[in-house]
């Protein structure tokens, strides 16, 4: 059967519908090159449409394990029978599939946000502390078979905590999956991918398009989006100043900076456009902001102006 590509969509029930149904179809002894061609152009047009195959890829074990005469049962039935019987709930264990190939049990997601300025800190289920960097977004999904987190937007640190019931720990982003073993570790969407730096223990990490995964120890760090990661790192301070309340910056561009400086303050900050360019660096803090623009207003000879309840650092 095709090999499916890693995705991290959620497939709704009309796409597992018909990944089951194109389940069904290759199975098939007679399932031609066409059909294959066909799966494929499906398979490619949709990130639901690949997560809803890895399903079914998942599940092929359970189809080879099922009893004898469940899959003779199965084998015999029209395909349109074949479809109600996997559709169905109790034949022998093939219910199992099914079950499998629905949408779960729907886990409540509780959904914890900082403002910009703000870091906040959430104590999980499990005894584990998140720290939410400002302006971010995470959701906690603490099931019967998984613990989940999913980054919506921002950063977080995780310090995971011990589960006796041995459910499994994994943190959901943009660019992949983060399966936390045992650690503490910062994990940051960027405009340009996701940074993840671990200072305790480690990670494994798996591209939302890769079947690969990669192990970051402590003290490491990694940039990785949906298609692969590059290579590992040795962390800094830098990668999770926001947890103590500084903005770093190495000659980073002006308007980028400035940017970090504002969310992490809560504060209005821009600068002339002919500025924005312009590499700085240091260590600054968020809580001070007007002291970090006067810093570099200083270094640079530029004026720092009051704009409305923010501030703008202009040229001479």
């Amino acid at each position: 059967m095709p090999h499916a590509a890693v995705s991290s969509a959620t497939p709704g029930p009309d796409h597992l519908s018909a990944a089951a149904d194109w389940y069904l179809r290759l199975s098939e002894g007679a399932a031609s090159a066409a059909d294959r061609r066909a799966w494929q152009a499906w398979h490619d047009q949709a990130a639901e449409h690949r997560a809803a195959w890895q399903r079914v890829e998942r599940l092929k074990a359970l189809l080879a394990q099922a009893p004898a005469q469940a899959t003779q049962t199965l084998a015999r039935a029209p395909r349109g029978g074949r479809r109600r019987l996997l559709a169905g709930a109790g034949l022998l264990g093939l219910g199992l599939l099914c079950w499998r190939l629905l949408p779960p049990w729907e886990v409540p997601v509780q959904w914890e946000q900082s403002a910009a300025g703000q870091r906040r800190e959430v104590t999980l289920p499990d005894g584990g502390l998140l720290l939410l960097a400002p302006d971010s977004r995470v959701g906690v999904a603490y099931g019967p078979r998984e613990r989940k987190l999913v980054l919506d937007r921002g950063a977080l640190q995780l310090r995971s905590g011990h589960d006796p019931q041995g459910r499994p720990l994994r943190v959901v982003g943009r660019d992949g999956e983060v399966r936390p073993l045992g650690t503490r570790f910062t994990l940051e969407q960027q405009a340009q991918g996701s940074l993840l730096a671990v200072q305790e223990a480690a990670v494994e990490v798996q591209p939302a398009q890769r079947s690969a995964v990669w192990r970051v120890e402590a003290g490491q760090r990694l940039r990785f989006d949906a298609s692969g990661a590059g290579p590992l790192q040795a962390a800094s301070a830098a990668d999770d100043a926001w947890t103590r309340g500084q903005v770093v910056a190495l000659e980073q561009p002006l308007g980028v900076f400035l940017q970090a400086l504002q969310r992490q303050s809560g504060q209005a900050i821009g600068c002339d456009a002919a500025l924005a360019g312009v590499p700085v660096s240091g260590v600054f803090l968020a809580a001070e902001p007007q002291r970090s623009l006067a810093t570099l207003a200083q270094q640079h000879g530029w004026r720092l102006q009051r704009r409305g309840a923010g501030w703008h650092l202009a040229g001479r």
